[in-house]
């Protein structure tokens, strides 16, 4: 059974604002309108729920563009399908290399509408699990000690333990104690568990044999 999605109609055609709501609506998903991009920005709240954004190029005030650059400092920004009309596809390739994750143009089908909402809708559930994911990884990581850390830098970089100890100057025995105990404190049963929980936080990779 297909998820109800929270889906933002952001469109300042006000017919065509209500027709994808109201198909939306029909397919059991939760549509809220929008004519323009500061209006869509101004909820804060709604957006940090939202599953996707069905977002015109052609705005009044802020463009498209500027609302997708927007969306995309938001650590919990839903993704966004661009809706294009005639001559907008230039502008609809920049907001795919701006991180728009699809788009449509108008006229659309409306079954080609709905396969839109639902996979930008999972590709927002991906994105927000590997953050929550990744959330908790780092704080885990942040629990090691210095030495720790440089050990699960090695195991990171398939090493073994004899490499480890060499490139640490310390004993075999030292660095099987290091690597037990970092185990222990990741929560990690195995040493692929443990590089697993490091992969989750990219962003403290470099930090690892710091």
């Amino acid at each position: 059974m297909t998820p109800v999605r929270s889906v933002a109609v952001v469109d300042d055609n006000e017919a065509l604002n209500q027709t994808m709501s109201a198909l939306i609506e029909h397919a059991g998903h939760r549509p809220r309108s929008f004519t323009t991009g500061e209006a869509l920005l101004e909820e804060a709240g709604f957006l940090d729920a939202c599953d996707c954004v069905l977002l015109d190029v052609q705005l009044p005030g802020m463009s498209g563009l500027d609302v997708l650059n927007l969306l995309q400092d938001r650590d919990e920004a839903p993704s966004v399908v661009v809706l294009t009309g005639a001559g907008d596809v230039p502008m609809a390739v920049e907001a795919m290399r701006l991180g728009a994750v699809d788009f449509i143009e108008k006229p659309y089908r409306p079954s080609a509408l709905l396969d839109a909402v639902e996979k930008a809708s999972q590709h927002t559930d991906r994105r927000r699990t590997a953050r929550s994911e990744g959330r908790e990884a780092a704080a885990r990581l942040r629990q090691l000690s210095h030495r720790q850390r440089q050990v699960l830098a090695g195991m990171v970089d398939g090493n073994t333990s004899k490499a480890i100890a060499g490139h640490l100057n310390l004993s075999v025995r030292t660095v099987e104690a290091y690597r037990a105990q970092l185990l222990a404190k990741l929560g990690a049963r195995t040493t692929t568990d443990a590089v697993r929980v490091a992969l989750a936080a990219p962003e403290l990779l470099d930090d690892l044999a710091a």
